[in-house]
């Protein structure tokens, strides 16, 4: 039985000049779409029954690491992505060709073979011929990359502001120690002035005595009161200030509080 091209037929039946322009229209109507498809920011692909890609626009193809739709054309998701995202893919590809389900809202990582990462949210729909066959799949990809980044850049920016804090939390903890060591401090020191004060006293009592010649002695006990007199004075000062030291340590607990929150 002979062979009949369908192209020379309809050559024939309609004349040489009727399908030249007709093959001229539908060259220009192709290249339209294909520029309106390329002008798109979402990527847009159709894949065969085996999903090998039929049709991709430049975000697509530009994308997967591509200069050209050429250069895709034919190939499945194997040929150009590393194997464990080409498996996910095609296990999706296998949901909407094999079982007819659509995917929806899928948020996925792509990376292009220049190596370039990048986020998209794809969608896949069945395509079906005249007959109700499923023939292939049409899938779009909106590219979220810099949502993505920007994402990623708020986690960085909120686990260095939780170490800040946490550093912060640290500093007035150990400021807020610093009032009872020094309290401590100053007890000691309010101890030996008490101490100080018992031996000045005792030297003078002594030295009364003792007459004409505790008089040196007499002398170094009244320099040793006053001294006691002095440290008594400096103590009262500084509890003075530890006092305004704690109060503005808990100024600043109850400010920080308020800011976690």
């Amino acid at each position: 039985m002979a062979t009949v091209n369908l192209s020379d037929l309809f050559q024939e039946l309609t004349g040489n000049e009727t399908y030249e322009e007709l093959k001229e229209m539908l060259i220009w109507e192709r290249r339209v779409i294909h520029a309106l498809l390329d002008l798109l920011p979402s990527s847009i692909y159709v894949k065969d029954h085996e999903a090998r890609k039929i049709l991709a626009n430049k975000a697509n193809y530009s994308q997967a690491g591509f200069s050209k739709a050429e250069d895709v054309i034919g190939k499945t998701d194997f040929d150009m992505f590393p194997r464990h995202l080409a498996e996910k893919f095609y296990k999706d590809d296998s949901t909407v060709l094999k079982d007819g389900k659509e995917v929806r809202n899928r948020v996925e990582q792509v990376i292009g073979t220049d190596g370039r990462e990048a986020w998209q949210v794809t969608e896949k729909y069945p395509f079906y011929d005249d007959d109700g066959n499923i023939v292939g799949l049409i899938g779009f990809g909106h590219d979220i990359t810099a949502e993505k980044e920007l994402e990623k850049e708020n986690i960085e920016a909120s686990q260095k502001i939780e170490e800040q804090q946490s550093m912060v939390e640290q500093m007035i903890m150990d400021l807020s120690a610093i009032p009872a060591k020094i309290e401590n401090l100053v007890d000691g020191i309010a101890n030996i002035s008490k101490q100080t004060k018992m031996v000045a006293i005792n030297a003078a009592i002594e030295a009364a005595r003792v007459g004409e010649y505790g008089r040196g002695f007499e002398i170094v006990a009244r320099e040793v009161g006053e001294l006691s007199d002095q440290s008594g004075k400096a103590t009262t000062q500084v509890r003075e200030a530890i006092e305004e030291v704690n109060s503005l340590v808990q100024k600043i607990l109850q400010l920080w509080e308020e800011v976690r929150v």
